[in-house]
């Protein structure tokens, strides 16, 4: 009888230090027969996984980033034209988009799941197909600049200056909230919003309606302009939300094969205000503004922190986003 764990490999973050060890052993022991390696580069990591023979399934234990680094990964190995292989998520950082959309839970009781799951034991597992967005050359699930990579650049940075029970607290919702409006929203204010101008790259795009129906915008063509104003976040995305349930661009999957490309042009106040609004996704929304293309070009009048998958990219003038052409999915965990 084979093991469980055969045929599955699991890529665990070594920069977790003593969690990313812990981990590791705790899956090995509940997956054997599982290829399950602590990396901290990409070379490690790609070492890895040409060391691997065919895999049913590759989880990324760690957080978005850890992630992200495994589909780069794979992207350089896997042939154009075929499918990345499934990835599933298993949350231990602090950015968990796709563990949160997909249903993954802790590590433990994602171990129960994949344990009592007739579908594991059948050798398979069930997925869903997801979108993905190449910017700078990087494979990611949502990417932009403003207010969001601000964000993003704060509760890191509160994050690591944390201790003790105020780490804990950092590390969660409320913490993304304090950062928001204690590190965020001063830079905005001395800052204000950037001039932007969209230009599509692609060929059709569509937007959102009052009534979030999908239209296309007749007599819009390779070279037009989006939008040229003001804004204070500006960004593309193939996941709903950031984590935490926060719902940036809610409509993210309506259209896997382009990127939800969305503008927020009103000030600090007003999107302080706002938060509640733009955590749950409400639409229609005073000056949101929301397109459907496959490639874009995003310039600005002045250089702009840049965040890539959660990263910070440094700074950038320009920039283009699109959509990628690689079939990919994550394993469900809801259905498991």
């Amino acid at each position: 009888m084979s093991d469980l764990g055969d045929g599955f490999g699991v890529l665990v973050n070594a920069n977790a230090k003593r969690a990313g060890r812990r981990v590791a052993v705790q899956i090995a022991r509940a997956l054997p027969g599982a290829s399950v390696r602590l990396t901290r580069t990409l070379p490690e990591l790609e070492a890895w996984l040409r060391e691997l023979g065919e895999t049913r399934c590759l989880f990324a234990a760690g957080g978005d980033g850890t992630a992200i680094a495994l589909v780069n990964a794979l992207d350089k190995l896997v042939p154009e034209g075929q499918p990345l292989p499934t990835v599933g998520v298993l949350p231990l950082g602090t950015g968990n988009a796709w563990a949160h959309v997909t249903g993954a839970h802790k590590i433990g009781s994602c171990m129960e799941m994949l344990l009592g799951s007739p579908y594991a034991r059948r050798g398979e597992l069930p997925t869903r197909r997801v979108g993905l967005l190449e910017c700078d050359g990087v494979l990611a699930h949502f990417a932009g600049a403003g207010w969001d990579a601000q964000i993003l650049e704060d509760f890191r940075a509160q994050l690591a200056e944390s201790r003790g029970i105020g780490r804990r607290f950092s590390k969660s919702v409320w913490g993304y909230l304090s950062a928001t409006l204690l590190r965020t929203a001063p830079k905005t204010v001395l800052h204000g919003r950037t001039h932007v101008l969209v230009e599509n790259l692609g060929d059709e795009v569509f937007t959102m309606t009052a009534d979030r129906k999908l239209l296309k915008l007749a007599g819009v063509r390779r070279g037009d302009v989006l939008y040229d104003g003001l804004a204070s976040s500006v960004g593309a995305a193939t996941c709903p939300e950031f984590g935490y349930g926060f719902r940036v661009y809610p409509f993210a999957e309506r259209m896997l094969d382009h990127v939800n490309i969305r503008v927020y042009d009103r000030g600090t106040a007003a999107a302080i205000k706002d938060i509640p609004k733009l955590w749950r996704g409400v639409h229609p929304l005073r000056g949101m503004h929301d397109w459907f293309a496959r490639h874009v070009r995003l310039t600005f009048s002045r250089d702009m922190a840049l965040q890539i998958g959660g990263d910070a990219v440094g700074l950038r003038r320009s920039v283009e986003m699109k959509a990628s052409d690689r079939e990919f999915r994550l394993v469900d965990w809801r259905q498991l």
